[in-house]
């Protein structure tokens, strides 16, 4: 009887400790938040994105004008990078964890660091593997938020691919990726 209580335990704690209500365990589930994917366009891949990092004074405006300044630190991907960057919650991305995944290949963005004065601070250059959180909105797996790659963790290829983790969620073209 002792050793079905252990055992019943020991699955109870393994199925919990795989439940995250938050995070889900993989990318691609259905999102809590439907307005996910336009709050990602509007934080980090827009067309309006100034693309010189000396210029701070335009990078200024910029934030001023898109009003994030709750935000101290801040990454824009390019906008004519839209495609790869759509890609890595499907065929272009690895399973990294819970709903993130890795894009296979390097991309280059923008990190804005601002002050507690309202002020861009610095502008720099970055290139790594992007990890965004994929979440599944209406039938699309879309990238719903930026993580910061601080250990510059690379893509794991024993992992299955973003796409293997879409459970039917369907292929997007780069032309609905900012129609849906």
């Amino acid at each position: 009887m002792l050793s079905c209580v252990i055992i019943l335990i020991v699955v109870l704690h393994t199925c919990l400790s795989e439940l995250d209500l938050l995070h889900p365990s993989q990318p691609c589930t259905e999102a809590k938040d439907q307005n996910a994917y336009d709050t990602f366009l509007h934080q980090h891949l827009r067309k309006d994105t100034p693309n010189d990092p000396r210029k701070l004074r335009e990078w200024q405006k910029f934030i001023d004008r898109i009003n994030t300044w709750d935000r101290p630190i801040q990454s824009f991907l390019p906008f004519k990078e839209a495609g790869r960057v759509i890609a890595v919650c499907s065929s272009g991305g690895k399973v990294y964890r819970g709903n993130l995944c890795i894009s296979k290949k390097l991309l280059t963005f923008f990190t804005v660091v601002i002050n507690n004065r309202k002020q861009v601070k610095k502008v720099k250059v970055q290139t790594q593997h992007v990890i965004l959180g994929c979440d599944k909105i209406k039938n699309k797996c879309l990238p719903i938020h930026f993580e910061a790659n601080l250990n510059d963790a690379v893509p794991d290829n024993n992992k299955p691919d973003c796409s293997k983790a879409i459970a039917n969620a369907s292929v997007l073209s780069f032309e609905e990726v900012f129609y849906v």
